[in-house]
């Protein structure tokens, strides 16, 4: 029971950027975190953006959980939210539900947008940034994954890999797999 109190969460975040290999660790890793706390497969709510409507979205936030003690809300493409979603949405996260985790995903959010500010205040690690890496960073990026698969891989090996696969990041890990088995 300990452990369950000693997991700390954000009521809003924003996993933004183009890497989608770091945004899905990050949702999975806030996922796993959650699922420690209760049943998500009552307590979740998934929106796609451009078809989403920000009452809908601000009324599963305010939704008390069932058998958990927090609820997860996503929302996937959230910069292409219709502007009066996005305002609704950034009007919720000023004054949060406590009971809720609303995760909005985001490939370029603009920082100046009033949802971008919004999410921002709510606190230091609100925001998760998932630029994706330069060109030149990615064989030092791949060398990095490759332990995870059980796997070790020299600079120029990771050159060609990152030349033939492209800069990717998905891509890339799934080939790092091929290479594991």
């Amino acid at each position: 029971m300990a452990e369950k109190e000693s997991i700390q969460f954000l009521p809003v975040y924003l996993v933004n950027g183009e890497d989608h290999l770091k945004r899905n660790v990050a949702l999975g890793r806030l996922k796993a975190r959650l699922e420690k706390m209760g049943d998500l497969s009552f307590n979740s709510d998934r929106f796609e953006g451009p078809s989403a409507d920000g009452t809908a979205i601000t009324a599963a936030c305010q939704t008390m959980p069932f058998a958990s003690e927090k609820r997860l809300v996503v929302v996937n493409d959230a910069d292409k939210l219709p502007k009066a979603a996005q305002k609704e949405v950034a009007e919720y996260a000023k004054a949060p539900c406590e009971t809720t985790v609303l995760v909005l995903v985001a490939d370029k959010l603009a920082k100046n947008t009033a949802l971008y500010k919004a999410v921002a205040e709510v606190g230091k690690q609100s925001v998760i940034d998932c630029t994706p890496p330069q060109k030149r960073d990615l064989p030092n990026q791949v060398r990095a994954m490759a332990p995870s698969h059980g796997i070790t891989i020299t600079p120029k090996a990771a050159q060609l890999l990152v030349e033939l696969a492209g800069e990717d990041t998905v891509h890339l890990d799934e080939e790092l797999k091929k290479l594991a088995l």
